[in-house]
């Protein structure tokens, strides 16, 4: 995300799907932002109506996040508009908020804060994993935002053992090397992790994607399983994409020792008022179910030097998290 501060404004301009959710958190009902937008208007001489790009003030009224289209509709009342636009004042408007959208918010905004979210949430790192067995290779893709199966290959050339064949043979590596290929050339990862057992590692030739850094990864089973073990393993974390496993591991470790040393639900913040958290782990769907909770406890985590780390739904960790209900903390010390 980019910022240009101002003296009694800051312009935010998005760059990637993660930064709507530090929109979504920076953002309050009653702040007047201007952006550019198509707004329907009537035509001269009872002409139909007909859109034009206009840039309006909007006085915040609601906000919408629609991660499916990656949209924050930011809906509100004109109060700001070109005198050409007759009648507009008053009326209500949505600005649909989407990658190279620039918006201006008119107060000051405390850059800590902006660039918190920006550490936590705005990771550009994408990985792709292909995570192969004798039977099919799984490939996923590893964002920010979680860990998404795009493609599974199967082995149409398994020849038996009595055969002579070898079970792993080239033409399955280069139909593998064709699809984690044609992948890369989509989503333009920064790193390649191909993982496998171990005995069929030395089977498998790298796969040469230019410009990407590539990871073996050992793992017990291939397939889809493969895949959720390369998180659980810390791979992911070798090549820089962070997703809370580590950290949501430590909770529960500190949970079924009974150390004292976790917090639930309203003794987090209570902790966070004592100094005494060392990290939150936030489930990313309650940045959007509960934007004003999810706002007090970033704005304590910097008070306090806390870390936040936001936990993808549908990751391992995630599945975790879920089961404390989407938040918990590691404390630095006991606080009863």
């Amino acid at each position: 995300m980019k910022i240009n501060e101002g003296k009694n404004f800051v312009e935010l301009t998005v760059e990637r799907v993660e930064d709507l959710f530090i929109l979504y958190l920076t953002l309050k009902p009653g702040d007047l932002v201007y952006s550019w937008t198509v707004r329907e208007v009537r035509g001269r001489s009872g002409e139909r109506f007909r859109r034009e790009k206009v840039y309006l003030g909007i006085r915040v009224k609601e906000l919408e996040f629609h991660e499916p289209r990656g949209v924050l509709r930011v809906r509100g009342i004109i109060e700001d508009y070109p005198e050409w636009l007759e009648g507009a004042g008053g009326s209500y408007h949505s600005l649909e908020v989407g990658i190279g959208s620039m918006l201006k918010i008119m107060r000051s905004i405390s850059r800590d804060y902006l660039e918190q979210l920006i550490n936590t949430l705005s990771s550009g790192i994408k990985v792709i994993i292909a995570s192969i067995s004798i039977e099919e290779t799984t490939v996923a893709l590893a964002t920010r935002l979680g860990v998404s199966v795009i493609a599974t290959i199967n082995n149409n050339y398994i020849q038996s053992k009595e055969s002579g064949g070898s079970l792993i043979n080239q033409r399955y590596i280069d139909d593998i090397s064709k699809v984690v290929k044609q992948l890369a050339e989509i989503h333009k990862p920064n790193a390649l992790i191909i993982a496998a057992q171990g005995m069929l590692m030395n089977s498998i030739p790298n796969i040469d994607v230019k410009g990407v850094i590539i990871e073996n990864a050992i793992v017990s089973e291939g397939g889809l399983s493969g895949i959720y073990e390369v998180e659980r393993r810390g791979y992911l974390d070798k090549v820089g994409l962070k997703l809370g496993y580590n950290t949501v591991n430590r909770i529960m470790e500190e949970l079924s020792k009974g150390s004292g040393l976790v917090a639930l639900g309203d003794e987090i913040y209570e902790a966070l008022s004592m100094g005494a958290v060392d990290s939150v782990a936030m489930l990313d769907k309650l940045l959007m179910e509960k934007a004003e909770e999810s706002r007090r406890i970033v704005d304590e985590c910097i008070r306090t030097r806390a870390k936040l780390v936001i936990v993808p739904e549908g990751s391992e960790a995630g599945k975790l998290l879920s089961g404390l209900g989407g938040l918990a903390a590691l404390l630095r010390f006991r606080i009863k």
